[in-house]
């Protein structure tokens, strides 16, 4: 990621505005009056590169620039694990994403198919269950319902039942729609007999970093278009 490269140059310009120099033709005088301000301010700039400075005076310094960037990139990966594996919300991608490094379907022709493939991966899909999220029925289980396999009265009438919460399998999951749902069931049995059976045994990060990741982006998309079909009467 950029931040791997970025943030070593933030540090040297960090160290190198903590040392400008006020006083009459100075150039870097405007520089040294802003950093005093923060610095007088205790302002957020200051304390956030001030920290990261600080904790790279405790790394050894070597002439090599690959062996700072190899920190960095370290550290990025350890913050990256302890983030996915804190929140609640990437539990799908934690099932897809079990190391760090670029992903094959980055190299994908089609942008609309990629696109699927990165918006399912990191949870900011249509699907219910993200959505459902927010709003004032957030609460309510009823507000992730599949949409095709619930219509609002048998919701109603689950409502009413003393554990509605544990009818986990009318939720719209990524889960849900890639392996059961009825609506895109057309779309599954036209699929390859491999990438049936790695949905069907829900190996979707052997699909993701396999040959079947441009049939996997297809079958996304095909699905997004059945949730969202196009309103012919607006096309000329």
């Amino acid at each position: 990621p950029w931040a791997i490269t970025a943030i070593p140059q933030c540090i040297r310009y960090f160290n190198r505005v903590s040392l400008a120099k006020a006083g009459r033709g100075n150039v870097n005088s405007l520089i040294h009056h802003a950093y005093q301000e923060q610095k007088s301010l205790n302002l957020t700039w200051f304390k956030t590169w001030s920290r990261i400075s600080e904790n790279e005076d405790k790394v050894k310094p070597e002439p090599s620039d690959g062996y700072q960037n190899e920190h960095h990139k370290n550290l990025f990966i350890a913050h990256w694990e302890l983030n996915i594996q804190n929140q609640t919300k990437m539990g799908f991608y934690r099932q897809v994403k079990t190391y760090y490094g670029e992903e094959p379907y980055l190299s994908l022709p089609n942008r609309a198919h990629r696109s699927q493939i990165a918006k399912l991966r990191s949870s900011s899909h249509d699907l219910l269950i993200e959505k459902g999220r927010y709003g004032a029925k957030s609460l309510n289980v009823a507000n992730k319902a599949c949409r095709f396999c619930c219509t609002d009265d048998t919701i109603l009438h689950l409502e009413q039942l003393p554990f509605f919460e544990s009818t986990r399998t009318i939720i719209e999951s990524e889960e849900h729609v890639l392996t059961t749902c009825p609506m895109y069931h057309s779309l599954r049995s036209a699929l390859s007999e491999n990438l049936k059976s790695l949905l069907m045994l829900k190996e979707y990060h052997t699909i993701m970093s396999s040959g079947h990741v441009k049939e996997f982006g297809k079958y996304l998309h095909d699905c997004y278009e059945v949730r969202n079909p196009k309103d012919k009467s607006q096309t000329t």
